[in-house]
């Protein structure tokens, strides 16, 4: 099953799901406000021109009417048509579901999300200890933000002293093999 997002930035319409892409992609192309552009990767975007929606319209796949209209968007930006897979977890399965599973800021395929987890916290664990030897009362602040939770330190002895930046814990901090060393080439490039 794939499902058919519209997307103008925070504002998103569900159109329904199809059992495959293609007949998704013959529905939306009906309207003439459907238009493509090859980039320069060969990668084709769809997107929908509002400003090219009539008042009303309406499109008809296997019985199904679905209504269309220039007032369905907040303004007259392209709106992105996004296609997302969705399992059928009516069926039987052969294990793990074939998606992403968003862990703070980012979004992780399911097969890797536990050992993310895991590699996440325990490289937390690491430079919280090392900050805690080298004197450092350590924090985590910013679990939602746009760019995800981050390490906070301050001195433990200075407990008036403003919190200091670390760093995030995306993907990249998951991936650091050595913790130890990435804090002091953090310490160093802000001397």
């Amino acid at each position: 099953m794939y499902i058919l997002n519209l997307i103008q930035g925070d504002y998103e319409v569900r159109i329904g799901a199809f059992e495959d892409i293609d007949e998704g992609v013959d529905f939306i192309s009906k309207l003439n406000a459907y238009e493509t552009e090859i980039e320069e990767d060969d990668i084709m975007y769809q997107y929908i021109n509002p400003s090219k929606l009539e008042e009303y319209t309406e499109l008809e796949v296997n019985g199904n009417i679905v209504p269309f209209s220039k007032y369905m968007f907040p303004t007259s930006e392209i709106v992105e048509i996004s296609w997302s897979q969705m399992p059928n977890l009516s069926k039987k399965g052969n294990g793990m579901v074939d998606d992403l599973t968003r862990i703070d800021a980012y979004n992780i395929e399911n097969e890797d999300v536990k050992e993310y987890i895991e590699k996440r916290e325990e490289n937390y664990n690491k430079a919280k200890k090392y900050l805690e030897e080298k004197g450092y009362d350590v924090t985590r602040a910013y679990f939602g933000s746009e760019d995800g939770e981050a390490i906070l330190y301050r001195n433990k002895e200075e407990k008036n002293e403003d919190w200091h930046f670390l760093t995030h814990m995306d993907p990249n901090f998951v991936d650091e093999e050595n913790i130890e060393e990435m804090i002091e080439d953090i310490f160093n490039e802000n001397e």
